[in-house]
């Protein structure tokens, strides 16, 4: 059975820049028939003002600004319940996590910067340290200074996979965001060329350009056979497509994303050791860095 998701978190800051991630969330949390919680935490020792606008640093200034966004996303039809952590903290990532697991939420909404906070929300920090503290799924969602807040769009759900289970842990919740908004999942596996080994100082692919060019290709049918094993293995009747990509993975990943026209895209991470697999170190960073779609990352169990 497919799995639901039926409540989001939604850290904000007060700033213009967290507030990126509402027309997604409120879209997506109608498409899942969920509610959201807006959460606000308050800072120990955080600054007066950061962009020019005012902090958040006391309870009522943080209820009645969370009150006011709930008021505006009345016109949704979605349920919303707004919450503000009293006691300052010393660890945003912390406290976030910490009120996921309390409120039982199946997904958690950030945008990749913020202020106060999160104002060090880039990936790699803020959120992968949400992670460390929660299983729950984050979606992350990248501002783009200067154009409107997006939208969801009703496009295939991406799933990158790197031929081991821990990546495919992301199934699960990509399955459900997808039975959810009505499309399908999209699984591609990028292998390498002699070409992005050799600019990545591989040493093999630099003195046997040969050998490895051959190897290279008997991955690539393995990698086809594997997407086809996975989509035959059953993703909850959810339609799948599979896609076997050449060349750098983040790049190629993007493209992936572009080229399918998709609305999402679900990865899996261990969370304090980073992503898993062939998706490891700083694919996700220089992938989120190229998307202008919402990147979801999940624990490896799946959750």
């Amino acid at each position: 059975m497919t799995k639901r998701l039926r409540h989001f978190l939604v850290p904000l800051d007060g700033s213009r820049l967290a507030e990126v991630v509402l027309p997604t969330a409120y879209d997506l949390a109608a498409a899942c028939d969920a509610r959201i919680t807006l959460l606000h935490i308050i800072e120990h020792d955080a600054p007066a003002t950061v962009h020019g606008e005012p902090h958040l640093d006391n309870v009522e200034t943080a209820d009645a600004y969370l009150a006011a966004v709930a008021h505006r996303e009345q016109r949704t039809g979605v349920p919303t319940t707004t919450h503000v952590h009293t006691n300052p903290a010393h660890d945003v990532a912390r406290a976030i996590g910490e009120h996921a697991e309390e409120l039982g939420v199946d997904l958690i909404v950030l945008a990749t910067h913020g202020r106060g906070g999160l104002r060090g929300l880039l990936f790699g920090r803020i959120a992968q340290q949400v992670l460390h503290h929660t299983a729950t799924p984050v979606l992350l969602i990248r501002p783009v200074e200067g154009e409107a807040a997006p939208t969801l769009r009703r496009g295939p759900i991406v799933v990158p996979l790197d031929g081991t289970p821990a990546a495919e842990a992301a199934l699960p919740l990509a399955q459900a965001l997808a039975a959810a908004t009505g499309t399908h999942l999209h699984l591609v596996r990028v292998v390498p060329t002699v070409q992005t080994l050799t600019t990545g100082r591989d040493p093999a692919a630099t003195f046997t350009p040969i050998a490895t060019a051959a190897l290279l290709d008997l991955e690539e049918t393995a990698a086809r056979d594997y997407l086809a094993e996975v989509a035959d293995r059953g993703t909850g009747g959810v339609p799948t497509t599979t896609e076997v990509r050449r060349g750098e993975v983040a790049a190629e990943l993007a493209a992936a994303v572009t080229d399918s026209e998709a609305g999402l895209v679900v990865m899996a991470t261990h969370g304090r050791a980073g992503i898993s697999g062939h998706l490891a170190g700083s694919v996700a960073t220089r992938l989120l860095s190229r998307l202008d779609r919402p990147l979801v990352l999940t624990g490896a169990d799946g959750r």
